[in-house]
């Protein structure tokens, strides 16, 4: 049986992965699912709360001495029951998920030397086949208040938090030069009551890496050429 695969690569891609828009000032509160551990594993938690391109989520690593195969069955006699219950295996990744009312749960093992490593997540699933407005919405939210030339595409905007601060970091690609881009964030950026305060450019023009300030936020730009186009790497801290 398999996971639906485009919502599984997605959640496989989000999970790995670990400004200047509206965000509250503290993870919000919700009815997490409950997900065990077999007795001899150990969990520990990567993100309490996350934000992966509008998508709230919870991500807990787990390591244990036991085998892949044994934490699979732990986790497959879980699942079984649960609606859209399914496994896959995706490179050397097994990876188990069902649904938990508002909830997908994913679980992600990987063989190891010392036994199996992985990592458990519960996302937000929301069901937007019948409202294209809230599609639309949350799609707008996506890299919102973050200056970019024309044509620029938002890969990643992702929002966490640690004790006492918001972090928020968005990854955009253009096919705009790395010169170019760096004087479009500078202009933008003051012009939005951001301080320039570092701004260097290295490797020949292939790179350059900026920090803002605007009060207690600062936010650090790094611009990158690569062989499918440029990249930038925008990543803002906002005390609570």
């Amino acid at each position: 049986m398999s996971l639906a695969a485009p919502f599984l690569r997605w959640m496989l891609a989000a999970a790995w992965l670990c400004l200047c828009g509206a965000a509250v000032a503290a993870p919000p509160q919700r009815d997490w699912p409950a997900i065990p551990s077999p007795a001899a594993a150990k969990t520990f938690w990567i993100a309490e709360y996350i934000e992966q391109n509008t998508i709230p989520m919870q991500i807990r690593g787990i390591e244990s001495s036991d085998p892949l195969e044994v934490v699979s069955r732990f986790y497959e006699k879980w699942l079984s029951d649960k609606t859209g219950y399914g496994v896959t295996t995706l490179g050397p990744m097994r990876v188990l998920g069902a649904r938990f009312g508002l909830y997908q749960v994913t679980v992600q093992l990987r063989a190891v030397p010392s036994g199996t490593a992985g990592r458990l997540v519960a996302a937000v699933v929301y069901d937007e086949v019948k409202n294209e407005q809230a599609l639309r919405e949350r799609a707008e939210r996506i890299g919102k208040g973050f200056p970019r030339p024309a044509g620029s595409q938002v890969v990643s905007d992702t929002l966490s938090f640690d004790e006492g601060q918001r972090n928020r970091t968005i990854v955009v690609t253009n096919n705009v030069s790395v010169e170019t881009n760096a004087l479009y964030l500078r202009e933008q950026m003051i012009r939005l009551g951001w301080t320039l305060i570092q701004d260097r450019t290295l490797e020949g023009g292939t790179r350059s890496s900026l920090v803002f300030r605007r009060n207690s936020e600062e936010m650090t730009v790094a611009i990158s050429r690569r062989d499918d186009g440029y990249f930038i790497v925008a990543s803002q801290t906002s005390p609570e």
